[in-house]
């Protein structure tokens, strides 16, 4: 066998052929076509069925092309943008750089880094499926910042495979955490939560869910974050019928083996079992959760606990005698025998909480007709949660730690709806796994610049608008940006990122 070439409207295509004999004469018998030659020295070719490929004539087998490989070829009709949308990628990779994580990125093994991180910056201000990446990068300074990125729809599916490998998301941990330890905070305080992330197309880890009562065809996602700064710490994924309770000895023994020694975790009603408390005291981890209304030492606590709860002594307060966070909370501490465990009961009532409750309870029965003793056995409970805890707290640190619950699922709204978590359209769990860790990435750098937003007027959607607006023009050695207006010049001095004149561009790597 041997690779014959033709060539055709100035293309050179491939074929493998081989000699046979009929009738006492040879001729040429085709066994195989490769399509269009890209690199005829590595063995790299194109065709419609296959995409880019690598062929090994010596084996005949077919495989992925190189993750370094580059074709240079560009779509039928395209030319290259002259004017392009400039600030949203140059804010983002500044910032990227100066807080340090690019360094992180830089340790996944992979042949072709700037894929990545243009792939990487497609995830945090696109909204459509990786089938329109490549139309976004054409359009983009990014395809000016990271020259060799390939993000056609093939190659994006290639390196999500290949950054999902166990290896590859083993390096890229190894490397954050200790960048989370150095650059952020080094707290062991941590939130776990799960997510469920629905997935039409089946691949063997996507199963049927009934979580909260709500069914779906979904994958769970697991999500340790840090107390104090909500940055992500670590993610694993589960099927999506296993339950919460179950995935906590594993996730808490996937952290200890990465080297982070939890020392107090704040959790989900969900891992409240008898199994995750004695996980949880084995590992002598110190935990609050909020208790299940079903169990029934929340029934023994409300039925013993609500009479006086409100008393002057019981409202919380900070350390000026102020109302905690301006909330009048009223909390009972209560030591319990929980499952074997010595525990500590947090009986707690928000009366604003109890407001908005009364309220929905009276607008569901608008006619005005509500039985009053039925009205009063309502309101006994409204505005009522029961915390439980392994130690002592402070009123307002029992408050703390209970409404920053609400933190993780923040986190999860960055993933799912600015780290192009969803729509899930993948359909090899390798390439999920992949696709799982552009997310991550996404979401610790838009976290960590959430993070450098509290006290300014501004949100992500805020920012990625407006610094979208300002383009760049774009000449053969060169990039001019357009003059930032007062917005984009805030939002540069928010996060500590310069804008120069111009940009020098960078030749692609042959």
């Amino acid at each position: 066998m041997h690779i014959a070439n033709n060539l055709r409207s100035g293309h050179l295509y491939a074929s493998v052929v081989t000699s046979v004999r009929e009738n006492g004469k040879v001729r040429k018998k085709l066994v195989r076509y490769l399509g269009r030659v890209l690199d005829a020295e590595r063995g790299i070719y194109q065709s419609k069925e296959r995409g880019v490929f690598s062929y090994d004539l010596k084996t005949d087998t077919i495989s992925s092309a190189p993750e370094d490989f580059v074709p240079n070829i560009r779509r039928k009709n395209a030319r290259e943008e002259l004017l392009v949308d400039f600030g949203d990628t140059h804010v983002f990779s500044e910032f990227l750089r100066k807080i340090g994580l690019d360094g992180v990125i830089r340790s996944i093994p992979y042949g072709n880094l700037d894929s990545i991180f243009g792939l990487l910056h497609y995830y945090m201000q696109a909204k459509e499926s990786n089938a329109h990446a490549e139309c976004w990068f054409d359009g983009n300074y990014a395809h000016i910042l990271y020259p060799n990125a390939n993000l056609s729809s093939q190659r994006i599916s290639d390196m999500l495979h290949a950054v999902g490998r166990e290896d590859s998301l083993r390096a890229f941990f190894k490397s954050y955490l200790e960048w989370l330890g150095t650059s952020v905070t080094r707290d062991a305080n941590i939130l776990i939560d799960s997510t469920g992330v629905p997935n039409s197309i089946r691949f063997p880890i996507t199963a049927v869910s009934n979580h909260n009562g709500q069914i779906s065809e979904e994958v769970r996602l697991i999500y340790v974050v840090q107390q104090g700064t909500r940055m992500p710490i670590y993610m694993r994924y589960v099927p999506g019928n296993v339950i919460d309770t179950t995935t906590l000895a594993t996730t808490i023994k996937e952290l200890k083996a990465m080297g982070v020694n939890t020392n107090f975790a704040i959790l989900d009603a969900g891992y409240v079992t008898a199994e995750c408390i004695e996980q949880l005291c084995e590992e002598k981890i110190s935990f609050i959760t909020c208790c299940p209304t079903n169990r029934k030492v929340y029934k023994d606590l409300i039925a013993k606990e609500l009479d006086g709860l409100e008393d002057a002594g019981n409202l919380a307060v900070d350390k000026e005698g102020r109302l905690f966070n301006g909330r009048q909370v009223y909390i009972k501490c209560v030591p319990v025998e929980y499952e074997g465990h010595h525990l500590y009961a947090y009986v707690c009532r928000d009366k604003g909480m109890q407001e908005v409750e009364r309220k929905k309870f009276l607008d569901k029965n608008a006619n005005g007709r509500v039985n009053a003793k039925k009205f009063h056995e309502e309101m006994r409970e409204h505005g009522v949660f029961v915390l439980l805890a392994t130690r002592r707290i402070q009123a307002e640190h029992v408050l703390s730690h209970y409404y920053v619950r609400q933190d993780i699922e923040q986190v999860f709204d960055i993933t799912k709806n600015y780290a192009s978590l969803l729509p899930l359209n993948v359909e090899k769990e390798e390439t999920f796994r992949g696709h799982l860790l552009m997310t991550f990435i996404a979401t610790a750098l838009l976290q960590r610049i959430q993070n450098e937003l509290k006290n300014s007027n501004f949100s992500l959607d805020r920012i990625l608008m407006r610094m979208r607006t300002q383009k760049a023009k774009v000449f053969e050695n060169v990039v001019i940006p357009g003059e930032p207006v007062k917005e984009h010049r805030q939002i540069y001095k928010l996060l500590g990122v310069k804008c120069a004149k111009e940009y020098v561009r960078k030749a692609p790597t042959a």
